[in-house]
């Protein structure tokens, strides 16, 4: 599986902060960004952003990404190791993109997930640009960098051949701080087909079980801790106690068995009866999502 990482945080050339809220059309760049990788389809995304509380959700709630948090003074290659030690363990390869440049295409995304070799760089006009393909063999180079010139210079420390791989699109180099020399390729991403978005809820009395809840479970089981998950969605410890007190008394049963840590928050374990829930959701969303884009398919 490919992951996807998007800067959000740090500084660039000239000691710029990034600005993940700038609108680029009728969307943030931030927005812009993880709806492209999404429509692509990469399933697992992860931004990088400052430390702000609950800035993260209030940046793109609801949108099934995890937030990692970086110094926004820092240097944009403490953010991009910031991404890759979380995702270094859980993907085959990381498309590297950051908000600057939130005007990549789809197709540019689906080709550089189709795409061979360890280090791949899509490039128009011959001029490099981004996202930047990176396999999890070249993560640990990456890591241990620690020379001057961010991850340009890590990627020519690490001695291995770079694919570049021709697209036609200008936005790989579009950066959003240049103003109006690309408002023509924004003008183009708005005038876009239809598309359909499907977002399914298990409802009792009140909704109770969604994209967000089931978020909120996978992340738990993959960290064991429900303090973490509720971090890494950029939402509060109390609003994640909630949405598990909510599903369980639904359910009328345990998703999580709990051991009391104090400060840490303890550990976390979902239970058989979460797991089975989380199985059964992601399939019906699965099949639900095949059959409905036929019949939009055949109605639009």
């Amino acid at each position: 599986m490919t992951a996807a990482l998007i800067i959000a945080a740090g500084q660039t050339g000239g000691a710029r902060r990034f600005e993940p809220e700038k609108e680029v059309g009728t969307l943030s760049a931030l927005k812009r960004s993880v709806l492209t990788f999404q429509m692509a389809g990469v399933e697992r995304i992860a931004v990088v952003c400052d430390g702000e509380e609950d800035r993260a959700e209030k940046l793109i709630p609801h949108m099934n990404v995890v937030f990692l948090h970086s110094s926004h003074t820092g240097e944009m290659l403490e953010s991009i190791k910031t991404g890759l030690s979380y995702l270094q363990d859980k993907c085959s390869a990381v498309l590297i993109s950051h908000t600057d440049v939130p005007l990549f295409s789809v197709e540019t995304v689906k080709r550089l997930l189709e795409a061979e070799g360890e280090i791949c760089v899509p490039v128009c006009g011959g001029r490099g640009g981004h996202p930047i393909r990176l396999s999890a063999g070249q993560i640990p180079g990456v890591l241990g960098y620690d020379g001057p010139d961010g991850l340009a210079g890590a990627i020519r420390a690490a001695g291995v051949e770079k694919t570049r791989l021709e697209v036609d699109d200008e936005g790989i180099l579009a950066n959003v701080r240049d103003g109006r020399k690309y408002e023509h390729l924004i003008s183009g991403y708005e005038k876009q087909g239809l598309r359909p978005g499907f977002r399914f809820q298990l409802l009792g009395d009140r909704p109770f079980y969604g994209p967000g809840a089931h978020q909120l479970l996978h992340l738990t089981e993959e960290t064991g801790s429900l303090m973490d998950a509720c971090r890494l969605m950029g939402i509060s410890y109390s609003k994640g106690r909630k949405i598990i007190s909510n599903l369980e008394r639904h359910m009328d049963c345990p998703v999580l068995e709990r051991t009391r840590g104090g400060k840490s928050g303890g550990a976390s374990t979902v239970t058989e009866a979460g797991k089975a829930l989380m199985e059964t959701y992601g399939a019906f969303c699965q099949e639900a999502e095949e059959y409905l884009t036929r019949l939009f398919s055949k109605y639009f």
